[in-house]
């Protein structure tokens, strides 16, 4: 039987997005694939299947490649629901920040929430509440 998140439009939006931003700054470092490793597991569980794991993330990075950062943003509008953007913003935004976050990775972030729709205030808050420590639910 397969995982219900291996074919989940949302999900591999997820991944990607975490991705986009820890790769922003041109360098995912060791820290910030830690991080993106928790929250890997966190999105599908730990009876996800590696090998599709993997799967979809270099299928992220492919549309990445394919498309350049702006039009593969694009695509995250378009498989991202509302409900689930925030969230998906702010884990994204915790695996990037594993490191320090780097000046382009925090433009990455805020053009993202531009084009997710997300109030510049919330982002701020966001940005505050991460870089104080707190990674936890997203901001409201």
């Amino acid at each position: 039987m397969q995982h219900p998140s291996v074919n989940d439009p949302a999900r591999h939006a997820e991944i990607g997005l975490c991705v986009l931003l820890a790769a922003a700054d041109g360098d995912v470092s060791e820290r910030e694939i830690g991080a993106l490793s928790s929250r890997l597991g966190s999105l599908v569980g730990d009876e996800f299947p590696a090998i599709a794991l993997g799967a979809i993330v270099e299928s992220e990075i492919s549309k990445m490649s394919a498309l350049g950062p702006d039009r593969y943003v694009r695509t995250l509008v378009d498989r991202l629901p509302e409900t689930r953007r925030m969230a998906a913003l702010r884990g994204a935004l915790v695996v990037a920040f594993a490191d320090g976050l780097a000046p382009e990775e925090e433009r990455m972030f805020r053009d993202v929430a531009i084009e997710l729709g997300i109030a510049t205030a919330t982002t701020d808050t966001m940005l505050d509440e991460v870089r104080g420590g707190i990674a936890g639910p997203p901001s409201t």
